[in-house]
This record gives C-alpha cells, sequence and structure tokens, in this order.
C-alpha cells in the first residue's frame, strides 16, 4: 500500500509540472491557455474611428477605417466583442467568440454601417514547404459578389492561366492554398470572369510565409481592394491600393449643344445631351486632364479640369454653367449596398442659379438648404426589391413655399443606389436620374 501512495504522489508531482489548474473544462496545458487577436477596421462609412473592447475591456480605441490592431495576447476562452463608433453609445457590433490555445486570430469589422458584420478567423496554417508560401482570401467587399483572385507573374495574360483562388463570396473565404514564392501580380476578377476589378504592382512573397488576402470596399459598386495580412509575430498587415479607379459624367450645363469629353488627349465620350449622363468608366487611379468641348465645335476647349480619382472609388463629374463659364463638380459617390428593403438616394444641387434648395420626398422635407453644387448626404427609403415603390419628390427654393420642380413618380429599387442630378436655369429645371450600383 505504501508502494502505491509513492507511485500515486510521484504522478501527482508530474501532472503539476506538465498542467495547470482544472477551469471547469478539463485540465489544459500552461501553454494552452493563451491565443493571439487582432483586429482589423474595415467598415468605410461609420463616420468616425472605432473603439473594440473585449469583455468589457478596452482592445482597440480609436481604430480608423482600413486600420490594424496587431496581434495582443488574450486568454483562451468565450469573449464578448464590441465595436462602438467612437462618441456614440450604441453598439455596432456585439459578438461572441471562442479561442482557442496557442493559436492566432483576425477578427475583421467590415460591411456599411447599416449592415455592419464582424467576423473571427483562426490563422493557424500548415507549413508550405520549401520554395511555397500559404495564401487564403477572405471577401468583406460588400455589394462586389463571389470573386477570383489571380497570382501571377508580372504581366501575364489572364485568358492564358486559371485563377489562384475560385468562387470566393461575400463572408466567404477560402482555404489555405499553397503556392510557390515569388514576385507576383495580384489581380481580382468577378467569378468566372476574366474582367480585372482589382490591379496592383507585383509584390514579393516570400518562402514558407502565410498570408491573408482581403477583399473589401472602399465606397465603389465594382471596384474593391485589398489588405495583405500576414501571419507573422507581430501580426502585420498592409493595404494595398488598387490600380483601378472609375467615374462618370453628367451634362448639367446650359450649352446649347451636346457635350464631347476629351480625356487624356483621347476623344472619350460624345454627344452627352443636357441631363445626360454616362456610365462609369474605368480608369487609372491617379490625375487625369478632361477637356470639355461642344459636340458642334469640336476642337474648341470649354472647360480643361484634372481631377484625381481614388483608388477603388466612384466619382461623378458635373459639367455646370454656360458656354463663357462652364465649371465642374467633382463628387466622391458612395455606392455601398443601402440598409435592408432600403433604396438610397443622393440629390444633387447642379442648378444654374439656385444657391440652396429644400428637398421634399411624398410631402415632407427630408433636406433643408441644400448647397448649389453640392450632394447631399443620402437618403434611405423603404422600396420594394422587385418591383420598386413609387416616390415624388418636389425641390423649393430654401426656405420658401416655392416650388420649382417636381418629379411626380419616381420609381426606387429596394438595395439599388440612386442619383438625382437637379439641372438647369430655374425658370426651366430639369432632373437626370440615375441608378449607381
Amino acid at each position: 500500500m505504501r508502494l502505491r501512495l509513492i507511485i500515486l504522489a510521484a504522478l501527482c508531482a508530474v501532472a503539476l509540472l506538465l498542467t495547470g489548474c482544472n477551469t471547469g473544462n478539463g485540465v489544459v496545458t500552461l501553454a494552452s491557455t493563451k491565443s493571439n487577436l487582432r483586429i482589423l477596421n474595415l467598415i468605410p462609412n461609420a463616420g468616425a474611428p472605432i473603439d473594440v473592447t473585449l469583455d468589457d475591456n478596452a482592445f482597440a480605441s480609436g481604430l480608423g477605417f482600413e486600420s490594424l490592431a496587431l496581434y495582443q495576447q488574450i486568454n483562451a476562452a468565450t469573449h464578448t466583442v464590441k465595436a462602438i463608433v467612437t462618441g456614440s453609445v450604441s453598439n455596432l457590433i456585439l459578438q461572441t467568440v471562442l479561442t482557442l490555445g496557442e493559436a492566432n486570430y483576425t477578427y475583421i469589422m467590415y460591411g456599411p454601417i447599416t449592415a455592419p458584420v464582424g467576423q473571427l478567423y483562426d490563422d493557424t496554417f500548415l507549413d508550405p514547404g520549401a520554395g511555397n508560401f500559404n495564401l487564403r482570401v477572405i471577401n468583406s467587399a460588400a455589394g462586389i459578389g463571389p470573386v477570383d483572385v489571380y497570382l501571377t507573374a508580372p504581366g501575364a495574360d489572364l485568358n492564358q492561366v486559371a485563377p489562384t483562388v475560385t468562387g470566393v463570396a461575400y463572408s466567404g473565404l477560402s482555404a489555405f492554398g499553397t503556392v510557390p514564392i515569388g514576385n507576383l501580380q495580384l489581380r481580382v476578377t468577378p467569378a468566372g470572369s476574366k474582367n480585372v476589378i482589382f490591379d496592383s504592382p507585383p509584390f514579393v512573397y516570400i518562402e514558407r510565409a502565410a498570408f491573408e488576402i482581403v477583399v473589401y470596399s472602399r465606397g465603389s459598386s465594382t471596384l474593391p481592394n485589398v489588405a495583405l495580412l500576414s501571419i507573422d509575430g507581430p501580426g502585420n498587415g498592409v493595404v494595398v491600393n488598387s490600380l483601378l479607379s472609375q467615374f462618370k459624367v453628367i451634362n448639367a450645363s446650359t450649352v446649347a449643344s451636346p457635350l464631347n469629353v476629351v480625356f487624356d488627349g483621347v476623344l472619350k465620350l460624345s454627344n452627352i445631351p443636357f441631363t445626360g449622363s454616362t456610365s462609369y468608366q474605368q480608369t487609372s487611379a491617379a490625375q487625369h486632364t478632361l477637356q470639355v468641348q461642344a459636340t458642334a465645335t469640336p476642337g474648341a476647349n470649354l472647360l480643361t479640369v484634372t481631377p484625381t480619382f481614388a483608388p477603388a472609388m466612384d466619382a461623378s463629374i458635373i459639367f455646370e454653367g454656360p458656354a463663357g463659364a462652364l465649371t465642374a463638380t467633382v463628387l466622391s459617390d458612395n455606392n455601398l449596398p443601402p440598409g435592408p428593403g432600403n433604396a438610397r438616394v443622393r440629390v444633387v444641387n447642379a442648378t444654374a442659379d439656385i444657391p440652396s434648395l429644400d428637398v421634399f420626398v411624398d410631402f415632407s422635407k427630408q433636406i433643408s438648404a441644400l448647397p448649389l453644387n453640392s450632394g447631399a448626404s443620402s437618403l434611405e427609403l423603404k422600396a420594394d426589391s422587385i418591383t420598386g415603390t413609387s416616390f415624388q419628390f418636389s425641390f423649393n427654393v430654401a426656405g420658401s413655399a416655392q416650388t420649382v420642380l417636381t418629379l411626380p413618380a419616381v420609381t426606387l429599387i429596394g438595395t439599388k443606389t440612386y442619383s438625382i442630378y437637379v439641372a438647369g436655369p430655374s425658370t426651366a429645371l430639369s432632373a437626370a436620374i440615375t441608378q449607381d450600383n
């Protein structure tokens, strides 16, 4: 009996060396009681930084859009994550997550402010072996749809190669895949298409590393951006800005003739009538030169403007005024999906001579004193997503009962984003209505 007690005591001593306390879920090793967590903010229209707490303790304060809080050690346990826009009193995200020991995790906040998402990803991967690196794709790009991702030699023809990762749906992720190392160009297309919607300069992917390509929205309805996250000690990551942008042109001028647009020395858009709008034109994210000419007098520039188009963003260029004093207003477009069951409408005062407008929807004032040459913060209106819903829009000179334009039946479809451009002189107003996403 004494020998059995001695053996039992020895076994207990060894157990104490190898294990920690019993948490109620079984005995766990000391090493397995800790994990690491990082947080990435990809909510583009929150309007302010986001404060994140873990179990009501500050974890990442003032985290701006496209900002990453590096790995921090936390207990391996069930946690409550709260995300609040700085200055707000209500939770943007409230979620319970589970982290296991000896693992790294990435928590990504994404989607529009009207439908925010928080998602936890386990960063555990296997050694890809000599000459390779590991890669997975996370699709956080609201409104873009499923995507294919290509990693190729610089300049490779996508028509001649298969995607590196295929068909990753919104809120989805791929498994980790093994890819040969090299200086590789990253491009993104809609799933099943060869139409490039994200492009970037080549990047050197090193041996036995692991990366997460996070595809996300900055505001465009078709062009995503990318965050490239390393699964390394600190949890580093960088935003890889797209080489692509897009713009459209609206003719709200009082020029008698339709307009042509010469883009970087080449005729790109022609015969745009009054209140006419082009479709979005894809171009490089850079400064460009636009020259505006009357179709009736080609070669004679009425206006030269040099806008800079931001990566993975949509812009509207509105031409206003008479031939002798033509001006351009450049607006950044929010083409993220509207809130569930809603249509989004932006109203732009592009009139020739009304300093500010009051905007009524179904006889209710929704926007007060909309200044000339500006677009209002967008309205979100409940609208049927199949047949659409009809609304009456009326426009008054600000602060008066004088209605200068009425649009009696504007049909808006839920999930879609629109712009209404009020154009022309006060005596003969008209409107251009565009669907932007």
